[in-house]
């Protein structure tokens, strides 16, 4: 029996899980069994059988995490797009080349104006 979900962050919990409580009953040896009953799940409690809870929970992701994905997803079709093209025609090739040699560019002048900006 799951007994919490919990989301955090971008983990979406809907739903109300519930089920039978069962206390601590130290003398009675078949508390906490469990049976199938007529297309049911029963659990005893120490005094009867009850029916476990039928509720659903659904999981999701947070529409902010969906939307990373599918960025992440749709980056990775046109990265896979340019290498093919790259390969197939050797213009395309020389400037992805540059585009990649300008963006290596670009991080390091990032880098270093931040490297100078904590130094002064």
């Amino acid at each position: 029996m799951i007994e919490n979900i919990n989301g955090l962050n971008h983990v979406i919990v809907s739903g109300n899980p519930s089920g039978p409580y069962i206390s601590n009953y130290n003398n009675q040896t078949m508390v906490g069994m469990v049976r199938y009953n007529n297309g049911h799940l029963e659990v005893y409690d120490g005094n009867s059988w009850l029916m476990l809870a039928t509720s659903s929970v659904s999981i999701d992701l947070s529409g902010s995490a969906n939307a990373a994905i599918s960025w992440a997803l749709s980056k990775m079709a046109e990265e896979a797009e340019l290498q093919r093209l790259s390969d197939e025609n050797p213009a395309v090739k020389i400037a992805y080349e540059n585009v990649k040699r300008a963006a290596e560019q670009l991080k390091a002048t990032i880098i270093l104006s931040k490297d100078e900006q904590t130094t002064n």
